[in-house]
């Protein structure tokens, strides 16, 4: 009697070819990237939020089976026109909602927060008021970056890459998949 070998849950296939196209955009030498000039950077980086958002997990009080997924950025954010490529595209069952906030709104309602050189001013006031409320925290800004964001985008030699501050992650009470980590330029 012969069996079959059961196919591949989509979900893990799907993760998979996630993962393999994060560490490609990763490790990809600068010619190659330079090569695929016709994705723009916003886009490069409005993917790393999106694979942020399928490889982090937030308690299921924040953000329970089904709940939609609340990507926000402040008028005005370098990324925002990318960032709303990905309303309605679904990550870990989740729908992505982008919200577009004005100041001084507070971003406790967000899953995800993205920040960049223009927020500087308002970074100390929101860290306080975001406290250990359950919110990803994704700089495309070095000063944001190093002072508390969960995590940092940057761009050396042409690659884009990523730390990962795990007090920040702890305080808000996430985490990030191992394999994510791995794939970070540094993780403190």
């Amino acid at each position: 009697m012969r069996f079959k070998r059961a196919p591949a849950p989509l979900a893990a296939l799907d993760l998979a070819l996630r993962l393999a196209l994060l560490a490609a955009l990763c490790l990809a030498p600068p010619q190659a990237l330079a090569q695929t000039a016709a994705v723009p950077e916003y886009e490069l980086k409005a993917a790393f939020v999106f694979n942020f958002a399928v490889f982090a997990v937030w308690p299921a009080e924040n953000l329970g089976g089904g709940a939609g997924m609340t990507l926000c950025a402040y008028a005005g954010n370098s990324l925002l026109p990318a960032l709303m490529a990905l309303n309605d595209k679904v990550a870990n069952g989740h729908k992505v909602a982008v919200r577009v906030l004005a100041p001084p709104s507070a971003p406790s309602a967000c899953q995800i927060l993205v920040l960049d050189s223009l927020d500087r001013e308002r970074w100390s006031r929101l860290r306080r008021e975001l406290g250990d409320a359950a919110v990803l925290t994704v700089a495309d800004d070095a000063v944001i970056g190093n002072e508390g964001a969960a995590i940092a985008l940057s761009v050396d030699a042409h690659r884009i890459g990523f730390d990962v501050d795990l007090s920040a992650l702890r305080q808000a009470r996430l985490s990030l998949s191992s394999k994510l980590l791995r794939l970070a330029r540094s993780v403190q």
